[in-house]
This record gives C-alpha cells, sequence and structure tokens, in this order.
C-alpha cells in the first residue's frame, strides 16, 4: 500500500509540472510570437527570440528567461511576478501596468521601455539599463538599482521608497553615492 501511495503521488506531482504549460500555446508563442492572457508560469524561455512578442496579460509568473530577446515586445499588465530576466533585452518594450515583484533584471536592457504604473517592489535590478525609459508611477520600493543607468529616464511619481541606488547612474547624469538609497544625492 506504501508503494501505490508512493507511485501515486509521484505520478500525479510529475503530471502537474508537465502539464504547468499548454503545449499548444507555448507553440504559438514561438512560431507567431503571440500569447495574449496566456498562462505560462513557470516555464523556461531562456535564450528565446520574442521580439515583438504580444504577451498582453499573460501570465509568466516564475518564467525562466534569461538572456531573452522581447525588444519591442508587449508586457501590457503581464505578471511577471519572481520572473528571471537576467540579461534580457527588452529595449522599447511597453510593460505599462505589469507586475515586476521581485522580478530579477540583473544587467537587463530596459532602453527606452514603457513601465508606466509597473509594480517593481523589491525588484532586483542591479547594473540594468534604464536609459531613457519611462518609468512615471512605478513603485520602485525596496527595488536593488544598484550599479543600474537611469540616464534620461523619466521617473516623475515614481516611488524609490528604501529603493538601493549606490552606483546608479540617475537621470541628469550624476553617480549616486555608494551608500544612496531612496534619492540619488
Amino acid at each position: 500500500m506504501k508503494h501505490f501511495f508512493f507511485i501515486a503521488c509521484l505520478f500525479f506531482g510529475m503530471a502537474g509540472s508537465l502539464l504547468a504549460v499548454n503545449p499548444d500555446l507555448a507553440e504559438r508563442l514561438r512560431k507567431e510570437k503571440k500569447c495574449q492572457k496566456c498562462d505560462l508560469q513557470y516555464s523556461n524561455w531562456q535564450q528565446a527570440d520574442l521580439v515583438g512578442a504580444e504577451l498582453s496579460g499573460a501570465i509568466l509568473y516564475k518564467t525562466q528567461m534569461q538572456g531573452a530577446k522581447l525588444a519591442g515586445s508587449h508586457l501590457v499588465w503581464t505578471n511577471l511576478e519572481q520572473a528571471d530576466l537576467t540579461s534580457a533585452d527588452l529595449t522599447k518594450a511597453d510593460m505599462t501596468g505589469a507586475d515586476l515583484r521581485q522580478t530579477v533584471l540583473t544587467q537587463a536592457k530596459l532602453v527606452k521601455a514603457y513601465l508606466y504604473g509597473a509594480n517593481m517592489a523589491g525588484a532586483k535590478a542591479d547594473g540594468a539599463d534604464f536609459s531613457g525609459a519611462f518609468l512615471k508611477g512605478v513603485n520602485l520600493t525596496g527595488a536593488d538599482l544598484r550599479a543600474s543607468t537611469l540616464l534620461g529616464a523619466n521617473l516623475d511619481r515614481a516611488v524609490l521608497t528604501d529603493a538601493l541606488l549606490g552606483g546608479a547612474i540617475w537621470t541628469d547624469g550624476r553617480k549616486c553615492q555608494p551608500e544612496a538609497k531612496s534619492t540619488c544625492p
């Protein structure tokens, strides 16, 4: 009986993880670069070419997207909470209202990205390039922005409470002090 229980748990546990991403949705995204409101949580898109992809409203919770090419993509109201976008290219991506809480954006390229009203609380974006990005109204509470580039970024009404800014290049080109937090003195 114990063996049956173990095998049943193993089977159903594996089946749950195998069914986490609908293969038809994944294939559609690969081929057409469109998958609005798709549930792709926990999936792996490392190094994927998703330039110009339409992923608005998709659930990409805890996805692995290291090095993904997402330049010009539409990620409006997309859930990217706790996703790993290390070294991803999000140049000119539209991420209006996206959920980026605790997302890893280390060394990511967000040049001229549009993040109006996005929630980036607790995001790890050290070394990221936000040059010319539209960060108006973005919640950056507790975000790690150390050594990031914010040159020319619009931070109007952005919330920077407890954000780590040491060594960041500020919107006007100043380099923030190593201990800078919440503001760039």
